[in-house]
């Protein structure tokens, strides 16, 4: 074929020819396209990774892991569901993504996955720490901290040995008298219906059923120390119980988390860059940085929150230590990737239950 010279080149073609040129194979390129592009931009919740101040110290391990001089852009924005929406729609109207990066957990990386908001990279073929399980939604999303749901205690209230051990129990007449009249429940209708992941959909009904009955009141995920001040003794379910008890015990706190069911329903948090950054090299490195040891441990510090893919971690320690199974990520995308409309009637049987 001719060499055709690049003024008769359609414009399409020629934008093509750039942003393969901007998208880097090798971290050397990637450092070397990423020190041309100078700062980068990261919309998210105000206290993600630790927030402003702990976002300082990562920005400045990030540089010198990569011999940088970049800035991290760092300002609070909507939750993960409407960031979700956001990247999506800069994506389909061809305009630069306002961040850069993109933190969420599996159902926001099915919807992305599905409208192909997200750019394709090789992360364990490029970058040797990440492996190739690491990559929960493949060549888009990196898994960068394992959130492990469960129920919550106060344990001045409920002593250990009469704490539930799994869902099942805080239906148990012989064990529910422990917690009668102090236990919450979420005010979210999700946290049921992901339970159909692991049991049958008359299972989590059946559950419901007794549960919602014997609950005093809804507390919502971050509201741990509604718990700790004794308002309640135990949440039936939090979001990120685990790390939330290591947290809050770090202070002196006498919450207590337990996985409630097996295999426990984790969510993974993951990081991708979207189709349309505007500065996709250093967004590459971030993403790679934070699923590092490096990175990982100064997620440790500031928000106690840690990959299990990563060894040596906290989660990673937890996981082998305490010898619990976590539900494979292929389980979780394929319910995921199932859309809002699969089980609609379900989900409106719970939601009534729960006068939602």
């Amino acid at each position: 074929m001719k060499n055709i010279p690049r003024s008769c080149l359609p414009a399409f073609l020629l934008l093509a020819l750039a942003v393969s040129a901007a998208r880097a194979s090798t971290i050397d390129e990637i450092v070397a396209a990423a020190k041309k592009e100078g700062e980068f931009n990261f919309i998210a919740g105000a206290q993600t990774f630790g927030g402003k101040k702990a976002m300082a110290e990562i920005e400045e391990a990030f540089n010198r892991k990569y011999g940088l001089k970049a800035r991290i852009n760092f300002a609070a924005g909507p939750d993960m569901n409407a960031m979700a929406a956001r990247v999506i729609t800069e994506a389909k109207s061809g305009s630069k993504s306002s961040t850069d990066f993109y933190l969420g957990s599996q159902s926001h990386y099915a919807l992305l996955h599905q409208q192909n908001a997200l750019e394709k990279v090789d992360w364990s073929g490029t970058f040797p720490w990440i492996k190739k399980e690491m990559e929960i939604y493949p060549r888009e999303g990196v898994l960068v901290y394992t959130s492990l749901r469960g129920m919550s205690y106060n344990s001045t209230l409920i002593p250990k040995d009469k704490a539930p051990k799994r869902y099942e129990d805080l239906v148990d007449p012989r064990l529910s008298p422990a917690w009668a009249g102090k236990l919450a429940i979420p005010p979210y209708v999700s946290w049921l219906v992901e339970m159909s992941m692991i049991w049958s959909e008359e299972k989590v009904k059946d559950f419901a059923r007794k549960l919602i009955p014997m609950s005093v009141g809804r507390l919502r995920y971050n509201e741990e120390e509604r718990i700790v001040s004794g308002e309640f003794a135990i949440t039936a379910n939090m979001g990120g119980a685990i790390e939330q008890m290591w947290k809050w015990q770090a202070k002196g706190a006498p919450l207590v988390a337990v996985p409630g069911s097996t295999p426990v329903l984790p969510s993974y948090f993951q990081l991708g860059v979207p189709r349309s950054s505007a500065h996709p090299n250093l967004a590459k490195l971030f993403v790679a940085f934070l699923a590092s040891r490096e990175g990982q441990a100064l997620l440790e510090k500031h928000e106690f929150v840690s990959s299990h893919l990563v060894e040596g971690t906290k989660m990673a320690r937890y996981v082998k230590e305490s010898g619990i199974k976590l539900q494979e990520a292929k389980e979780s995308i394929a319910f995921y990737l199932k859309g809002e409309d699969s089980g609609l009637q379900f989900k409106e049987e719970l939601a009534k239950m729960l006068k939602l």
